[in-house]
């Protein structure tokens, strides 16, 4: 099979062509994602069984989305200040910090600022990894790369949420706790604190060039100054994803458990099943970002994903009111959760490496971090809203969730069309670069 005819014998030769410094990424980012699919399974049932309430988790969201989007300047100033192999070694240190907060001082405002401190760390260290792989690839296997470096660390999620349904029943047993016990919790997320700090052995090998002598690093709000306008047109739809997925992507796990009546083991499955889809659509992304163009995609599969979201919605109405039947409905739903994850996260790395191929180089990190901030703004807002709907409504909360984000992501998509994808979009697009 030759490389024109795609399947193995393509992806082969594209990784093949990958920097040693990307492969280092790459490396780190399956570590990580390892273990960020097992705290972000776990993380919720741990505060629960706290004995706090989802309109707590909603207020931890809302405030680490806080101190990401504080930190969002900083952060673009940090990545292009310091080499960003040092960024990137220093916030897992940072995130290692966090977990081990988080799984030994449970207080309530322990659990706020080790949550806060978790956010920043890795917002900042995706600030600093976007820059740097645009500097360690080609313009003919960035897309590949950027797309492979999120599709491992989904690949790895997948295996973390695997584990997140595991972890708690085998390291609680010797102990004497139960699968739901708060020290089983505690043993497994702080297992994780070991993973994180492994994936400083692959940055270490990360080879720096010397730094530029005497260059000077504009200040981020003097960047965003000159730039402003032309990063607005890139931000705006992922402010408005952004408050979509704050609505309902911290409650998919209390969704499913508290909808549906489900134990651990079978949410992890659904979970880990859609982190498996999330990353062989991402792998998937490079061939149809090179058919169809990176902008037609995106807003293809994101359109496509709307209608799952709207199947999710009729199962939170019809087993609430028993209308329904609940094993049926959660097949139906997990079915759901599996696709809409794989279609809209197939688009992200396609539509981050289309926005930082036409910013100024110059501007990458700000790009990157304004990115974060808009992404974040709705973790920050939405979380709380969300939190209130399932106090307030219960399970019947969730239709309106659902719906909600139906709505935004409908909007986003609408929006990426008009800016780019129009007819002369583009070339209005160009002419405000040249302007810029």
């Amino acid at each position: 099979m030759d490389e024109k005819s795609g399947g193995l014998a393509l992806y082969l030769s594209k990784t093949r062509q990958f920097s040693r410094n990307a492969r280092l990424v790459l490396i780190y980012s399956a570590i990580t994602g390892l273990a960020f699919g097992v705290y972000r399974f776990l993380a919720n049932f741990y505060i629960l069984s706290l004995g706090y309430d989802e309109a707590f988790i909603g207020t931890l969201q809302t405030l680490s989305s806080l101190a990401t989007i504080a930190m969002a300047l900083p952060a673009a100033y940090l990545a292009e200040r310091f080499p960003q192999k040092r960024v990137m070694i220093v916030t897992a240190l940072l995130s290692s910090l966090a977990v081990t907060g988080i799984v030994l001082i449970p207080g309530r405002v322990a659990l706020i600022l080790f949550n806060m401190l978790a956010g920043v760390s890795m917002s900042t260290r995706q600030v600093a990894m976007a820059p740097f792989l645009m500097a360690n690839t080609s313009e003919e296997d960035r897309q590949w790369v950027f797309s492979f470096n999120f599709g491992l660390m989904t690949t790895a999620s997948f295996f973390g949420n695997l584990l997140g349904g595991l972890l708690p029943t085998w390291l609680g047993g010797p102990f004497g706790a139960m699968p739901t016990d708060t020290l089983a919790y505690q043993l497994a997320i702080g297992s994780m604190m070991l993973v994180t700090m492994l994936s400083i052995g692959p940055l270490s090998l990360i080879r720096m060039p010397p730094p530029e002598k005497g260059r000077q690093v504009a200040l981020p709000w003097v960047q965003l100054w000159q730039h402003g306008r032309q990063l607005a047109r890139f931000l705006l739809p992922q402010l408005v994803i952004g408050l979509g997925a704050g609505l309902m992507q911290p409650f998919m796990n209390v969704y499913f458990r508290h909808v549906y009546n489900k134990p651990d083991p079978p949410i992890a499955w659904v979970f880990a099943i859609g982190g498996l889809a999330m990353a062989i659509a991402q792998f998937l992304g490079p061939v149809l970002a090179d058919r169809y163009g990176k902008i037609h995609t995106v807003i293809l599969t994101q359109l496509v994903s709307v209608p799952f979201l709207l199947m999710l919605a009729l199962g939170a109405w019809l087993v609430p009111t028993g209308r329904g039947n609940a094993e049926l409905w959660f097949a139906i739903a997990g079915l759901a959760y599996i696709l809409r994850l794989a279609l809209m996260n197939l688009s992200n790395p396609v539509y981050q490496t289309f926005v930082l191929e036409h910013v100024p180089k110059d501007t990458q990190a700000l790009t990157m971090s304004l990115n974060s901030l808009s992404f974040q703004f709705g973790w920050f807002v939405m979380p709380q809203v969300s939190g209130w709907l399932q106090v307030q409504y219960g399970n019947l909360g969730f239709v309106a969730i659902f719906l909600s984000v139906a709505g935004l992501y409908v909007t986003a998509t609408v929006v990426e069309w008009w800016l780019f994808a129009r007819p002369g979009a583009m070339q209005r697009l160009q002419a405000i670069q040249g302007q810029a």
